[in-house]
């Protein structure tokens, strides 16, 4: 197996899981940072998923950069010119969603997706926030996804994330701020190539509000002080966002909340699903119970944003609502129904008709 830097060629490998397997589709590995020109490196830092350290012989040294995982394209029969870069969670201490980001990828990949996974460098740098090798990771890292669109088959400007916890964080920082650079460049293709992505869809952003910087809000997020965390520009380049948070999630749903009504304000496009009685990290549980129906929801809400946004390039036409009904030859059928039982309908008045409704039928 052969390790080669950014500028070089790819290798294809398997990743096995703590007690169960997972299998990744054929992957091309490229790592984000030319020999040498990594900023901020820190001796204690890998880039490596949780299953990575956990598999047998794991040497830390032979880990130590961050790298995107190409994954296989979507058939040529559902292939849409986007891509989606996949970001693990894991508090920026790990990147430990490998299952995640393997439905994600399984998912996104079903309904035409380009994907590409991201592992960044954890646990936390010293000295510098704690975000800040990871967001340089990331900034690089759409740069590099950008300058492969050509070769790829999809559209530089049709790049989105979908992330997880501390992930999330990291992808609201690519999708508000990429106006300010999060390191000096190291070659020409940070001089060449801007770092803005298209859109994020985010699950359970964490640390974005003033009383949970690295930790679970302390004040649950909505005390008259909590606000954003500064880091977040929301410049001229912001990204539309589509999120989606637990109701009882300790990394408060706030979070969200206050992502969303900036971008309100800015009137650009986004979503917001809170999901009452989830805790931190249901979205990745689709095998357990009752919560598999909160994951599956929030996958296909992510999926329609996508398509209500057009991103696809699938949505269809506007139509007028009358031009699809235009007259009574459009109705299949008519009935008429009461709203009240026969003899139960309450505060009678000789003054005042019977409550019905009409139901027109299309054919």
């Amino acid at each position: 197996m052969k390790n080669r830097n950014s500028a070089a060629a790819t290798f294809v490998f398997a990743v096995a899981a703590l007690a169960v397997t997972v299998s990744f589709a054929a992957t091309e590995r490229e790592y984000i940072w030319p020999d040498g020109k990594m900023p901020d490196a820190q001796s204690h830092q890998v880039g490596a998923t949780t299953a990575e350290q956990r598999s047998p012989g794991y040497n830390a040294d032979n880990y130590r950069r961050p790298y995107l995982d190409w994954f296989d394209p979507p058939a040529a029969d559902k292939r849409t010119d986007i891509c989606m870069i996949l970001i693990s969670g894991g508090g920026y201490k790990c990147c430990c969603d490998v299952g995640l980001v393997e439905r994600w990828r399984k998912k996104l990949t079903a309904i035409g997706v380009n994907c590409v996974s991201l592992t960044y460098r954890t646990p936390r740098p010293k000295g510098i926030p704690i975000h800040q090798t990871a967001w340089e990771d990331g900034q690089r890292a759409v740069r590099l996804v950008r300058s492969q669109a050509a070769k790829r088959g999809f559209n530089p400007e049709k790049i989105g994330t979908i992330s997880m916890s501390a992930g999330s964080h990291l992808a609201t920082l690519l999708a508000t701020s990429s106006q300010t650079p999060a390191y000096a460049p190291v070659d020409s293709l940070d001089t060449t190539t801007p770092c803005h992505i298209n859109w994020a869809i985010t699950c359970a952003i964490a640390y974005a509000l003033t009383d949970g910087i690295g930790v679970a809000n302390t004040r649950n997020g909505n005390a008259i002080d909590v606000k954003l965390d500064s880091i977040f520009r929301f410049d001229s380049k912001t990204a539309p966002m589509c999120m989606f948070h637990g109701g009882l999630d300790p990394y408060a749903p706030e979070a969200s909340t206050q992502v969303y009504r900036q971008l309100r304000r800015m009137k650009i496009p986004a979503e917001l699903h809170l999901y009452a009685d989830r805790r931190h990290g249901f979205f990745g549980k689709a095998d357990r119970g009752e919560y598999a129906t909160g994951y599956d929801n929030w996958f296909g809400r992510a999926a329609e944003f996508i398509r209500q946004m057009n991103f696809d390039g699938r949505r269809g036409p506007e139509v007028e609502l009358m031009s699809r009904f235009p007259d009574d030859s459009a109705r299949g059928g008519y009935s008429k129904e009461d709203v009240w039982p026969k003899g139960h309908m309450p505060d009678v008045q000789t003054n005042q008709c019977k409550p019905y409704l009409e139901w027109h039928m299309p054919k």
